[in-house]
């Protein structure tokens, strides 16, 4: 069933060119927010470690939570304009802000392996943005939930499976699972702007509110066991890979957007780039 609907207000205002920047700011303020809790986290354990917890330490980590938590709001703007696997991949762009801020922030080096890699989501970035296409009137509701419960039901057979596999293949299927329900709730934040839009007290009501905070909350903890149980260096290209592709893909039947080859290839080039770069 396909459902339709007209933007309005600023979203009729907003160019896609602004809109791309706008969701690349977000993630950038999204990074400078982990960043500064990486920066300033040690005041939570001051009293343990016997030292006295400093003011500015406390504003440093606040203000890194705020920041991190401002990114949904770009991303529901840009969505006015950009289809959402545009918005999907954009996020992309975390990885390769983490490594610039942490080099300024934190005094981590840059690997000299890693630059043609960034070089490489840099040129993949822009062609996406590049071809960007316009968000779609149309969505699906049987393909939303198809595409919900496909990563869910995944999720749920790995966990109940995960103690006789490796812990490479725990590395891979869970970090893959929690990547995809992280990287599905940008479709989730799209079924609320086609069905709800600028209403948000309404938002309450309606079920990809909760759909939303289930998978924000779900890709968190799933994530958490697999740092645990998994191996690292699978866990990380899983789960960042899978946070672009497969929202990436599904809106093609949730949304109804026509394929684009140059997208596809700046998608793919998204990919093996956070790969590359996290292994």
């Amino acid at each position: 069933m396909a459902i339709r609907f007209s933007s309005a207000g600023s979203e009729q205002i907003m160019t896609s060119l602004a809109a791309y920047f706008l969701a690349l700011f977000g993630n950038f303020l999204l990074s400078l927010g982990f960043s500064l809790q990486k920066k300033y986290v040690s005041w939570l354990s001051a009293k343990r470690r016997g030292v006295r917890i400093k003011r500015g330490e406390i504003i440093g980590w606040l203000s890194g939570f705020t920041l991190m938590n401002l990114q949904p709001i770009f991303n529901y703007l840009a969505l006015g304009k950009l289809a959402p696997n545009i918005v999907a991949a954009i996020g992309g762009s975390n990885i390769v802000f983490t490594i610039i801020l942490s080099y300024f922030l934190l005094g981590e080096r840059i690997p000299a392996g890693k630059i043609p890699w960034i070089a490489l989501m840099a040129g993949s970035l822009a062609l996406a943005g590049f071809v960007g296409q316009e968000s779609s009137k149309q969505f699906q509701v049987e393909a939303f939930w198809t595409a919900f419960f496909i990563p869910t039901g995944f999720a749920m057979f790995v966990l109940l499976a995960n103690r006789k596999m490796t812990p490479a293949q725990v590395g891979i299927f869970l970090g893959s699972a929690a990547g995809a329900l992280g990287g599905f709730m940008v479709l989730a934040l799209e079924a609320l702007r086609m069905t709800r839009g600028s209403d948000f007290m309404s938002w309450i009501f309606s079920p990809y509110l909760y759909v939303y905070i289930f998978c924000g909350i779900s890709s968190f903890s799933i994530k958490q066991v697999a740092f645990e149980r998994g191996k690292m260096a699978a866990v990380a290209p899983s789960f960042y890979g899978l946070l672009v592709l497969y929202p990436s893909i599904a809106t093609y039947f949730v949304s109804s957007v026509p394929l684009h080859p140059q997208q596809i290839l700046a998608f793919l080039g998204i990919s093996v780039s956070i790969i590359l770069i996290s292994l």
